[in-house]
């Protein structure tokens, strides 16, 4: 045994052996150039890179010889990059030396990384080197702040693309403006490709049966979805975010859109469902703000909560012949509804189902609705119009105010009735939340028939400016007055014993007529509310 071999058994003795893949295929990959002296402190990098997805190919071998410089310089000639480990070993390696020349010839991008800090650059590579950006591994106080630059500066597309475990789909760190999933995939697991900026266009083929929860929630550069017919299920928030989406294709008949699917695709201007699909479930296309118009599936049944809320730009709807259910807040915030076709089936229209429908004119309510929600009409200012069909057993309508069947619950006044004073009738017990909101009335007269003043009953009746409360009241209910800005006067009777809050909020200058020792008194005395008594 010669002495260098001995030196190099001794050697080979103490080094640390990297416990890592070394890429061997054709995706884009990171040449790792570094001396086998410096293993140590080049393995704890190593671990950060390839905990990060990268490919990258190291030679961990101690291989000499020709054939050896030849695989060396393959290696180099089909990376992406090269990530050069300096240190004064590395520079004193006849190996480096020629690894960085190669790389120079192929016009490979250099990453430099020195590990020591008095590396002397020999002149003959100091021309190469001394232009390119590096970063420091040699302070171990810094040292994250350095690795975590090296991290951000590597080249994207040498990530590795798809982890997969079984038939599932785990996650993608890929920057790849174009994805296939591969043969054998049924699942795309949650979050797996949550965020991938880079993704434009995927590929899902004809195994994918199940895309589970934000797979690819805020894939920001992805421009349209095909779902084709093996795809039945999409989970909560799949597609949420992608906020460059503009066309959407969903073919499976029994597709199951889980909440919140394409909510804040703030692009999606052409949605095509399957005719098969029977529910769209809450906040589905929840803030599409590009969405002027779409067709609802045929056999639909049920548009779950806020399921087009705040789609700006939406400006009609019809309902399918087997819808029989809308929701809460199905329609809320669509600023631009003009019209809204509901059909004969409708049976219930949930809890602020149009509210700030701020175009919406006018309505015909079909004769099977049974159950209509609380502020159904809050917020629409532009409302002029209720029609109830006659047929209808649980609601009519009378000059355009919604009322429950026997007139007992006054729902909605609408807001540009073109009237100035409404005498509310005398069969009416309870005047509903939000009936009178935004109305431009200047005086309502309350019957003694009335017990409750539901909540925002009277919000934003910019013109009135005294209301009196009959002695029959007994409630009244959070914000009943709040945003009635001329409101001066409000005389409220010792019959009410309970007070919402916030009932006068933006009534600055309102002053409560009622006796001191009421209720009333004592309320306006904890809330700084002028009050005085009847004269």
């Amino acid at each position: 045994m010669t002495q260098k071999t001995a030196e190099l058994q001794q050697f080979n003795e103490k080094w640390t052996k990297i416990q890592l893949d070394s890429y061997d295929g054709p995706d884009p990959y990171i040449f790792i150039s570094y001396s086998h002296r410096d293993t140590a402190k080049v393995y704890e990098i190593l671990k950060v890179i390839d905990r990060e997805k990268f490919r990258f190919w190291y030679d961990d071998t101690m291989e000499i010889g020709e054939d050896f410089r030849e695989e060396l310089r393959m290696r180099i000639e089909k990376s992406t990059a090269v990530l050069l480990f300096l240190s004064n070993a590395a520079l004193q390696s006849k190996y480096c030396g020629m690894e960085i020349i190669t790389a120079y010839k192929y016009d490979k991008r250099i990453y430099p990384v020195y590990l020591d800090d008095d590396v002397e650059i020999p002149a003959a590579l100091k021309m190469l080197l001394e232009n390119l950006q590096h970063v420091k591994g040699s302070s171990a106080q810094s040292s994250d702040k350095y690795v975590k630059k090296l991290i951000d500066s590597l080249p994207i597309e040498t990530m590795r693309s798809l982890q997969t475990e079984g038939n599932v789909l785990v996650s993608c760190k890929d920057g790849s403006p174009s994805l296939s999933i591969p043969a054998g995939i049924t699942v795309v697991g949650s979050g797996a490709f949550k965020n991938c900026d880079k993704l434009e266009r995927i590929e899902l083929g004809n195994e994918v049966e199940i895309l589970k929860r934000e797979a690819f929630r805020g894939c920001k550069s992805l421009t349209s979805v095909h779902l084709p017919e093996n795809v039945r299920k999409i989970g909560e928030s799949v597609f949420r975010d992608c906020i460059s989406m503009t066309s959407l294709v969903v073919e499976c008949a029994e597709m199951e859109l889980g909440e919140r699917a394409f909510e804040n695709c703030a692009s999606l201007a052409d949605v095509q469902l399957c005719d098969g699909i029977t529910e769209i479930y809450g906040g589905a296309f929840n803030s599409c703000k590009a969405l002027k118009s779409i067709k609802l599936p045929s056999h639909l049944t049920i548009l779950g909560e806020s399921a087009f809320a705040d789609c700006a730009n939406l400006k009609s709807i019809t309902m399918p012949k087997n819808v029989t259910k809308l929701d809460d807040m199905v329609f809320n915030g669509c600023i631009e509804l003009e019209e809204v076709n509901l059909n004969e089936e409708v049976a219930i229209l949930g809890k602020n189902c149009f509210k700030d429908c701020m175009s919406l004119r006018s309505l015909k309510i079909p004769a099977l609705v049974r159950s209509i929600g609380l502020g159904i009409f809050r917020g629409c200012t532009s409302l002029e119009h209720i029609e109830v069909d006659p047929k209808n057993k649980w609601y009519k309508s009378l000059d355009n105010v919604l009322f429950n069947k026997n007139k007992s619950t006054i729902i909605c006044y609408p807001a540009k009735s073109g009237s100035d004073v409404y005498e509310i009738p005398d069969s009416v017990t309870v005047i509903s939340d939000w009936a009178f909101c935004n109305t431009a009335l200047k005086k309502i007269i309350i019957p003694d028939s009335v017990c409750n003043v539901g909540e925002g009953a009277f919000h934003s009746c910019t013109e009135i400016k005294e209301m009196v409360i009959p002695d029959s009241v007994t409630r009244i209910d959070d914000s009943a007055f709040r945003g009635c800005t001329s409101l001066r006067f409000v005389t409220i009777p010792d019959s009410v014993i309970e007070f919402g809050w916030g009932l006068f909020s933006g009534c600055d200058n309102v002053t409560v007529i009622c006796n001191d020792n009421s209720a009333a008194a004592k309320y306006c005395e904890n809330k700084n509310i002028a009050h005085r008594e009847k004269r």
